[in-house]
């Protein structure tokens, strides 16, 4: 596992323009066969659902491998990581697909397959238990891993420019982790006071879309993904260090 000297700085672009690095970024895609395995799972899958009739003709599939508070408290256990591999249309799946690709691949080139692994199946789980705690209805999609990828990427590298945004992998992570938290408190399902209403402005003023999505499932999935950065980047025991510390008790 990298320390913290050992990771190298990361930008999804270059100061001569957001082109420059696109070679080497296609190099790594290509050469991220983690991402690749993952992104070839869920687009099968989705391949099969769509040729049996899409996903309302695999109801019972959807409510026994999706992720409900009431299937996963009645044993369905497995439902905390099945749910990350059903999608529901392409356009969901697609979006989730490139970003693993794009992202998965940055992991795997600064921290390894296993830190790539780690890190999907950290956020598959932080994003289910964050819609367990937070969130309503069904959830299907890998979406709490995408933003455990992100916000590792810019937990490992704060000072990179993340390109299209004009921000540092530091603020883009404090940035989606208060969107995240904000859009869950503000769902009116919950009838949080002072937070609910803004969330039915928002519906009045013809948002409601957003509450189709669990961002419950993001935000946990994005803090799984900025504690295993914090983790990677814990100061490390060293021979050097233990000999200044005997030598230090020694003196006393």
């Amino acid at each position: 596992m990298p320390n913290s000297r050992q990771i190298p700085e990361v930008t999804l672009s270059s100061s001569t323009g957001p082109f420059a690095d696109a070679g080497r970024n296609i190099r790594q895609i290509l050469r991220s066969p983690v991402s690749w395995v993952f992104v070839g799972v869920i687009l099968v899958i989705q391949m099969i659902v769509t040729l049996g009739g899409g996903p309302d003709a695999w109801v019972p599939l959807f409510l026994n491998f999706g992720l409900s508070r009431d299937g996963f408290l009645s044993g369905k256990i497995w439902q905390m990581v099945s749910y990350g591999f059903l999608h529901g249309g392409w356009g969901h799946v697609g979006l989730n697909a490139v970003f693993l690709l794009v992202i998965g691949s940055k992991i795997e080139h600064i921290g390894g397959r296993v830190a790539m692994l780690v890190a999907l199946f950290a956020g598959i789980l932080g994003g289910g238990l964050g819609h367990l705690l937070l969130g309503s209805g069904l959830l299907v999609g890998i979406s709490g891993a995408c933003f455990a990828l992100l916000l590792l990427l810019t937990t490992l590298s704060p000072e990179s420019r993340m390109f299209p945004l004009p921000v540092s992998g530091r603020n883009l992570g404090i940035g989606v982790l208060l969107a995240a938290l904000f859009l869950t408190l503000v769902n009116p399902t919950f009838k949080l006071p002072g937070f609910s209403g803004i969330g039915e402005i928002l519906i009045e003023q013809g948002l409601d879309s957003l509450f189709q999505i669990s961002h419950a499932c993001h935000l946990g999935g994005g803090l799984a993904g900025w504690l295993y950065g914090r983790w990677i980047l814990r100061p490390r025991v060293t021979l050097d260090h233990l000999r200044r510390e005997r030598a230090r008790r020694e003196a006393n």
